[in-house]
């Protein structure tokens, strides 16, 4: 990548430079700017910076930084001059690529027609599976149903209280899938699901009210597309492993809506379609039912749960690519994650990134259908992990701790051995039944 779409690909996202514990919170500035007093917080000290989502209704603009006063009150005047100082220049400064680019469309009321099915992934966490189901519920504009996967059945009180939070409701529906594997798991939700587009979270995730509409408006504007992904932001940035979290893996943080296939490959990715980030994360992905079936949904060898221990959201975008099918990324369909708050967490995190992404591609090496131009790529994509103007590296910062990089190239090494570890286990446990089957269509 060159260092001019590398700078581009930085200021299309965006770099917490604040020290934690950073307040976040989300303004829409056609409603103007408000005051924001903020709390103590969590660690009970007050709040260092302030990083506020801005929004002109439910389209986000850009991440806006401050400092909070000693009165733990930033005014809105100091807000709003601190957008036309900062954000409006930027946000004017991103040139559009036409052929890339959908022009936004007002929702009407032939969008609502879509039955969506959103599967929900647990693994005994009714605490945080009550929240994400309440905030999918309070985000409908349409028909809908939600399956929640329970990953790790025994002993399992997620029924319980599912049915205790959301009495009577029939939309919502519990689903048991003993066999450990995050992939497993959403192919369960996909065996069980009825709608026309299935919409995939997981139980940490609280979602945007905007959300839905958003999805339902990106696939009826764009009738050829197969996918719709969108920004995962932190829901918090307490601590400073949250915040270095932000700068090593801003997953799908650019506002730039994206379309993407592989007859018009994006200039500025030089390893597409299988550079990591890009097309946003399978914790925020909703699919054609039809299109992800014919994929025979995800590789249960690959994602959380298995030795591989994720990848399985960009083995799936990459296959729907090569395919022949067009992804979009819609910077308004948002969901909001909490990143790993301390630093053996983060450790984690980052050394299971490695080994997914190592994996995924260790995968298409072996049995994709352009392993051949794949391995043609290799020298590019080291000079991609290494380069400090990447869009992979550029908004790391210079301070950013070196062992995170070395946990994420130890992890990436070792992807293929854990990969051909995860297919030996797979085929121990058994073929898992085809998505295709114990489906009955809504018409």
């Amino acid at each position: 990548m060159s260092e001019g779409a590398g700078a581009r690909a930085a200021k299309e996202s965006h770099l917490f430079t604040l020290t934690a514990p950073v307040a976040v919170r989300s303004v829409d500035i056609s409603l103007g700017f408000p005051s924001i007093k903020l709390p103590q917080a969590r660690s009970g000290g007050p709040y260092q910076g302030l990083a506020v989502l801005l929004r002109d209704g439910h389209e986000p603009i850009g991440w806006l930084e401050v400092d909070v006063p000693a009165t733990s009150e930033v005014s809105g005047e100091l807000l709003e001059r601190a957008y036309g100082e900062r954000v409006a220049p930027q946000a004017a400064s991103i040139e559009p690529q036409a052929s890339q680019e959908t022009p936004p469309q007002a929702l009407g009321d032939s969008d609502e027609s879509a039955y969506v099915s959103h599967v929900v992934t647990t693994c005994n966490n009714a605490r945080l599976a009550v929240r994400c189901v309440g905030s999918i519920i309070a985000s409908q504009c349409g028909p809908f149903e939600i399956v929640v996967v329970e990953n790790r059945p025994a002993g399992s009180n997620v029924r319980e209280a599912l049915s205790s939070a959301f009495p009577g409701d029939g939309r919502v529906r519990v689903v048991d899938e003993p066999v450990p594997g995050l992939s497993r798991a959403r192919n369960a939700g996909l065996r069980a699901t009825r709608g026309e587009i299935v919409a995939f979270t997981d139980d940490d995730i609280v979602v945007d009210p905007h959300w839905v509409a958003s999805v339902r408006r990106a696939f009826a504007r764009c009738p050829d597309v197969s996918c719709v992904t969108g920004p995962i932001l932190p829901a918090e940035l307490e601590t400073p492993a949250q915040v270095l979290m932000e700068r090593f893996a801003p997953i799908g943080t650019a506002f730039v809506r994206r379309l993407y296939a592989v007859d018009r490959p994006p200039l500025e990715q030089p390893l597409f379609p299988y550079t990591a980030g890009y097309f946003g994360s399978g914790g925020n992905a909703a699919f054609r039912w039809d299109a992800l079936v014919a994929l025979d949904g995800f590789d249960t060898a690959l994602g959380t749960g298995t030795s591989a221990r994720g990848g399985e959201d960009l083995d799936i975008f990459i296959r729907l690519l090569l395919t022949g099918q067009q992804l979009l990324y819609e910077p308004s369909a948002i969901v909001w994650h909490p990143h790993p708050d301390t630093m053996d967490r983060l450790s984690r995190e980052v050394f299971d990134y490695g080994v997914g992404l190592g994996a995924t591609l260790t995968k298409q090496l072996v049995a994709g259908p352009q392993r051949f131009q794949l391995v043609k790529m290799i020298p590019r994509g080291i000079g991609y992990l290494f380069s400090p103007v990447s869009r992979k590296n550029a908004t790391k910062g210079p301070d950013y701790p070196a062992r995170f990089d070395r946990l994420e190239q130890l992890g990436l090494a070792l992807g293929a051995a854990a990969y051909l570890c995860s297919r030996w286990q797979n085929r121990r446990v058994g073929g898992e039944r085809n998505p295709r089957r114990n489906r009955s269509r809504l018409h």
